[in-house]
């Protein structure tokens, strides 16, 4: 077993060193050196982690919260560095999602045999 975390380390290492990964580090810098964009990235996280505290404690939101987030989220859209970075994101996931496939193309082996 410990080898399996052995490679899963060095595939954590390996990721930092990927085209995807580097342009989501270039985009978040960018997002980051824009106070506007800054904000906006800050208060859209914060409403994330709300929704995930009030999904955890098994909580409905108000509807003025969902508005709140629906704004909070439209607003960080409209703005280009962030727009690029939910690209980036997406291109980092993707890659991610395809890295998954191929980890547990064992399992997925294991159950479809009859």
């Amino acid at each position: 077993m410990t080898a399996l975390y052995d490679q899963a380390k060095l595939m954590a290492r390996e990721l930092q060193d990927t085209q995807e990964f580097a342009d989501l580090s270039r985009a978040l810098a960018k997002v980051r050196e824009d106070p506007e964009s800054n904000n906006a990235f800050t208060e859209f996280q914060a409403a994330q982690q709300e929704i995930q505290r009030l999904q955890e404690q098994g909580q409905e939101p108000k509807p003025e919260q969902i508005q709140s987030w629906q704004s909070t989220a439209q607003k960080a859209q409209e703005l280009q560095p962030i727009k690029d970075l939910s690209a980036f994101e997406q291109n980092l996931n993707n890659m991610l999602g395809e890295v998954n496939e191929l980890i547990t193309a064992p399992l997925n082996a294991l159950y479809s045999k009859k």
